[in-house]
């Protein structure tokens, strides 16, 4: 998406990121130019494995299920993985001004992180609960911005933007059901995050124009697959210039984040007697 966009003119003056999508916006950020860090960060997934980020520990494991670990996973691979790459050190440091979403763990409340250790504020976006660890930040327990609440498009409005590009990555549809428990906890997330931007965009009324990229449907990766990388980068590159070419779809306009058609469709019944009766009290 981000690629199709830089293509067509498309250059952010801001970068929001929730989640994984706070690593990317993270990356983009950084020293350089925009062409340059799309083709690196391209490269650099298409060189990511499963196990770069979580790595199997049986101890870890142990320990999470006895209560004495936060997470099954250490985040100690994530961590290598933006110390390596981003570039700079504090969110204030970015070449493009740039805030990542969390969530306050004990209040649920959502949080837009403009300062600081830019490490620390990504992995706090991107902590999934249960997954990865929390991250503690200016006195509070941090988790994935997915979670909490927050109306993410009206505070991005109100930061005095003409125009808010979604970039949502959307979620496993239409595809086989998630095998894993880690693929379960991923796809819940990313189902999750998908809703709450779809209740968000047929709510919003926000001064600036707002423009919805498609995600790609149907999608059967599962979120804890990171060996499709390429085929996925191609084909959001190609629908997302598609949709700039012809903008088929009105600004803003919620029904490109719709659920695919088989979540929708009505459970099958059995067949049963015609009539029901319903006991009520006497009046």
């Amino acid at each position: 998406m981000l690629s199709a966009l830089h293509a067509y003119g498309v250059e952010p003056d801001l970068l929001v990121g929730t989640s994984v999508g706070a690593v990317n916006a993270a990356y983009l950020a950084a020293p350089g130019t925009t062409g340059a860090r799309l083709e690196t960060l391209v490269r650099l997934w298409e060189r990511m494995r499963r196990q770069d980020v979580f790595a199997v520990d049986l101890r870890r494991w142990f320990g999470a299920a006895r209560g004495t670990q936060p997470s099954l996973f250490s985040g100690a691979g994530l961590v290598r993985l933006l110390e390596r790459n981003l570039g700079y050190d504090s969110l204030e440091d970015a070449r493009i001004p740039v805030l990542v979403t969390a969530s306050d763990l004990v209040t649920g409340h959502g949080l837009l992180l403009r300062t600081g250790p830019v490490v620390s504020a990504v992995r706090a976006s991107a902590a999934v609960p249960g997954i990865l660890p929390p991250v503690a930040r200016d006195g509070r327990t941090l988790v994935d911005g997915a979670i909490g609440e927050l109306e993410l498009l009206h505070h991005t409005a109100a930061l005095g933007v003409s125009d808010i590009y979604l970039l949502p990555a959307g979620y496993p549809c239409a595809g086989a059901r998630p095998t894993s428990a880690l693929g379960t906890v991923l796809t819940a997330l990313s189902l999750l995050l998908h809703r709450q931007l779809s209740a968000q965009v047929r709510g919003y009324a926000g001064s600036a124009r707002l423009h919805v990229l498609p995600p790609l449907c149907p999608l059967s990766v599962s979120p804890a697959d990171f060996g499709q990388t390429s085929a996925l980068v191609a084909r959001a590159r190609d629908a997302t210039r598609r949709w700039l070419e012809t903008r088929a779809h009105t600004p803003g306009d919620a029904t490109v984040l719709a659920l695919h058609t088989h979540h929708d469709r009505p459970p099958q019944r059995d067949r049963g007697p015609s009539r029901a009766l319903v006991p009520v009290p006497d009046p």
